[in-house]
């Protein structure tokens, strides 16, 4: 099951924007995290389409390695560091993530950010 998170860092550090989008259900929705300075819910594979190219726009480097995954359920939750390097100003550096991805028919049909691993198992429990 974990698999999946696995084929979207890949495939998200090889440039292939379509063939991560693949990974996703038709009608899938994003999520800022609820710590972030602005809660965006980007919805359909259209809108994480304009997402990811937004970032994209804004960094020269965008790697995502996930360092541990469990499985709550259908919830994935994972841990990792994401490094960039802005395009405009060079500046690089390591990023600490935590995500929770939701699994429907296989392909990931809700994806929340967080910044703090504990509340992601939270929420990938319900809690």
């Amino acid at each position: 099951m974990t698999e999946i998170i696995r084929k979207l860092a890949e495939r998200w550090n090889a440039g292939d924007v379509e063939g991560a989008l693949e990974l996703y259900t038709e009608d899938a929705v994003m999520l800022s995290g609820p710590d972030w300075p602005e809660q965006v819910t980007w919805r359909g594979r259209d809108g994480i389409r304009q997402n990811m190219m937004e970032w994209l726009s804004v960094w020269e480097l965008s790697e995502v390695e996930f360092e541990n995954l469990q499985t709550f359920g259908d919830r994935i939750v994972g841990s990792g560091v994401w490094t960039t390097r802005g395009r405009s100003s060079g500046v690089s550096g390591p990023l600490p993530f935590a995500a929770v991805a939701t699994l429907r028919d296989g392909r990931i049909s809700v994806f929340q950010w967080f910044t703090d691993y504990d509340e992601a198992v939270a929420a990938a429990r319900g809690a």
